[in-house]
């Protein structure tokens, strides 16, 4: 196991339960969420600031509680994806994603799409958003590889392909990545005969 992959799997448990807390609700205050996960509140404050600092959670509305205003926090693209790779509900989230980052098709693709590619792709999507910044072609590539290798049934084809037409950028990488793919098996094919 990698060092990396280890690394993700030994995350704190209070910031996980911030994390699934987050993913299962609405954006929520720090005193929301203490009161969700059964939390002191300086602890919970700390795990707030922490994951903020390494980017899985930002504050994406306001809330006023006798006059006062208080940051509402939901989870990033980074966020969503640990959380679905700690058993967090793609569908819940989707619909989150779809408030909070209306415009992040990609993202929506992803949420939607990765389910059926196996249990493993959120934590290659996680992985890579953390190493990367962002998560690249070549990492869904490498996610429809695995899959093709431990068992991509018609069935499951059929069930990607009906949602990934539901956006249309995407579903042209993926048909051009594809192609292209099958072309290089096809020249390597060649030159082993």
């Amino acid at each position: 196991m990698s060092k990396q992959n280890r690394k993700t799997r030994d995350f704190p448990p209070l910031q996980e339960r911030v994390i699934l807390s987050l993913a299962r609700n609405n954006a929520q205050t720090i005193n929301e969420t203490m009161k969700q996960i059964n939390g002191q509140y300086k602890s919970t404050w700390i795990a707030f600031d922490t994951l903020k600092k390494k980017g899985l959670i930002k504050s994406v509305t306001t809330k006023e509680y006798h006059g006062t205003k208080y940051p509402s926090f939901w989870l990033t693209e980074l966020g969503i994806f640990l959380a679905i790779s700690r058993g967090a509900d793609p569908q819940t989230i989707l619909i989150r994603a779809r408030e909070f980052y209306p415009k992040d098709i990609n993202l929506q693709f992803l949420i939607e799409t990765t389910p059926i590619l196996g249990e493993n792709a959120f934590e290659v999507l996680y992985l890579a958003a953390l190493t990367k910044g962002k998560i690249e072609q070549t990492d869904i590539d490498s996610i429809l590889a695995n899959q093709m290798r431990t068992g991509f049934t018609p069935q499951v084809v059929k069930q990607f392909i009906t949602i990934a037409k539901k956006y249309p950028k995407q579903y042209r990488q993926i048909v051009d990545s594809v192609n292209q793919t099958q072309e290089k098996l096809s020249k390597i094919s060649q030159l082993l005969k």
